[in-house]
């Protein structure tokens, strides 16, 4: 029997519950930066550590070889005026509607980040590579309006059988679809998120909270069967 939206959401907060200082909530500290009309030296900072504590700064990474000015240029793209019709809170939530200028703002901050050589070691310097995980992060921490397309979610959407994995226009489409069809419950996750953080959480934050825990859970049964043979 598969769990609910509602069972899943709750599975996922209690790491937010029983640890005050637990990486998921560095969303939370950087989603409160972005929620100011004004930006400032804070949400650089913020940027920085919560991508960092979400996985963009491993070793591989072009971002590890960088402080954190790098993101001011993205910053500059996140307070547009384009950029901030695609805001989420309380009272706002992005539609359908909103799939193009989604699209747009993700190939500003892909043109930002790819402008930008590092070098590691010997290596002759190369940019920095603007992937669907990347973008798809910075634009759920700052602006509530994607989830992380990252492995987890993306198996996740494997599970439940959605037809598109990659951050563009058919998958957001589909995403829609599925608050659509699901509204009830993802209301109510957002009820319980508030209940649980006294924060409110966009649709599509309940979204990647949702298809993320899936993909997680189908790792854990993997390895768990792995051990067992």
């Amino acid at each position: 029997m598969s769990s609910s939206i509602l069972d899943i959401i709750d599975k996922y907060l209690t790491g937010i519950t029983t640890d005050e200082f637990h990486r998921y909530k560095s969303w939370d500290n950087c989603f409160q930066a972005y929620s100011v009309s004004r930006q400032s030296e804070i949400q650089v900072l913020e940027l920085a550590f919560y991508l960092a504590s979400w996985g963009m700064y491993r070793g591989s990474s072009g971002l590890l070889q960088k402080n954190h000015l790098i993101h001011k240029g993205a910053v500059d793209i996140l307070f547009s005026k384009s950029s901030q019709t695609l805001k989420c809170n309380e009272t706002t939530e992005i539609v359908m509607e909103n799939v193009k200028v989604i699209l747009s703002v993700k190939d500003e901050l892909a043109k930002h980040y790819s402008k930008i050589y590092f070098t590691k070691g010997a290596d002759k310097p190369k940019p920095i590579s603007p992937t669907d995980t990347l973008l798809s992060k910075i634009m759920l921490g700052t602006l509530g309006c994607v989830p992380a397309y990252d492995r987890y979610f993306i198996d996740g959407l494997k599970e439940k059988k959605m037809g598109h994995t990659g951050f563009n226009e058919a998958s957001l489409k589909e995403l829609f679809k599925f608050i659509e069809n699901n509204k009830t419950e993802i209301d109510q996750a957002q009820e319980l998120v508030k209940k649980n953080t006294q924060r409110h959480y966009p649709q599509m934050k309940i979204l990647d909270m949702y298809f993320w825990q899936i993909g997680y859970d189908k790792e854990l049964k993997k390895k768990k069967q792995k051990k067992g043979k």
